[in-house]
């Protein structure tokens, strides 16, 4: 049985699969990789008791990047993951509820490698119900 942050982490990667096919990765790939693609960061669950049992706040932080010719791109694919992430209300049993409010787009130019590379980042935050 999976628990609610293995089930949105699945829901996700099927979400960026269709979009990158075989250019998703648990976590920055090595140098060699082909662009766009997209990784996971951080995922965080925090869980609030009721009288009924248990709630839960999944929050993830998944990245896309590219080359810096393709600042466009990773604006244009985060926002689409944004907007189909926001539209997931059951993920593997789980009722889910996207909390937009919370959720967001961030692009960033890293340059720590030998030519810069876009990266955005997009979090998102899912009320388990």
């Amino acid at each position: 049985m999976r628990t609610a942050e293995q089930a949105i982490h699945d829901s996700l990667w099927e979400l960026l699969s269709a979009r990158l096919s075989e250019r998703v990765y648990e976590s920055r790939p090595e140098t060699g990789a082909e662009y766009p693609l997209a990784d996971f960061g951080d995922f965080e669950t925090e869980y609030i008791g009721t009288k009924d049992g248990n709630l839960s706040k999944v929050s993830v932080s998944l990245n896309i990047w590219d080359t810096e010719e393709n600042r466009k791109n990773v604006s244009d694919l985060c926002g689409e993951v944004l907007n189909e992430a926001m539209a997931i209300s059951d993920s593997y049993g789980f009722r889910v509820s996207p909390v937009i409010n919370h959720s967001g787009i961030k692009i960033t130019q890293d340059r720590t490698g030998t030519s810069p590379i876009w990266r955005g980042t997009v979090k998102l935050v899912f009320d388990i119900l």
